[in-house]
């Protein structure tokens, strides 16, 4: 059953971190004014939601104990759909909710590389072109939503595991009664 329910987990885990992760961006981009205070509901959310549900994973595994790795495995493939979700948040943002916002962006990135002197002709052109498909193509944002989860979230995971793990109880205490006096004799 603990070993079966594991994807489940991790997929429950990843959907609501995803939500949370979707709402805080999506209030951001409507809201510009508080996209720093969104940004850090975000980040003290993600960190709670992961915690949460990892610690909650653990307590399944009482008696074997839940060591450092398979906390930090648990995170990252709780990554994989946080990854998921927000791809499909920014897919649709991009390409069909804020597309003239997405656009702006793009010039104002290219007006900006433009102004560094470091690109120029064809290698302007090249670099719109990349950046362009990075924005926009769905599964340049898959892979990168996915890559850039995993490597964040995992890196949240090195020091939330270390609240998590669990040692395994090797003795159980029944009846557990009180010292004797017999020191006194």
């Amino acid at each position: 059953m603990k070993k079966s329910s594991f994807w489940s987990d991790a997929s429950r885990c990843g959907a609501v971190v995803g939500a949370v992760n979707v709402l805080t961006t999506l209030i951001g981009m409507l809201m510009p004014s508080i996209a720093f205070v969104t940004g850090l509901v975000n980040f003290v959310a993600t960190v709670y939601l992961l915690f949460y549900f990892t610690r909650k994973r653990a307590n399944l595994f009482i008696e074997d104990g839940f060591t450092y790795s398979q906390s930090l495995g648990f995170i990252v493939a709780s990554a994989l759909f946080v990854g998921v979700v927000c791809a499909v948040y920014q897919i649709l943002a991009s390409n069909f909710l804020f597309t003239e916002q997405m656009e702006q962006q793009l010039s104002t990135a290219i007006a900006e590389l433009q102004k560094t002197g470091v690109y120029q002709g064809d290698m302007i052109k090249q670099m719109a072109s990349m950046m362009r498909s990075y924005m926009f193509n769905p599964i340049s944002i898959l892979w990168s939503q996915i890559l850039g989860n995993v490597l964040y979230l995992g890196f949240l995971g090195l020091f939330i595991s270390v609240g998590t793990k669990r040692e395994p109880v090797l003795f159980e205490i029944q009846g557990a009664e009180e010292p004797s006096d017999e020191s006194e004799e």
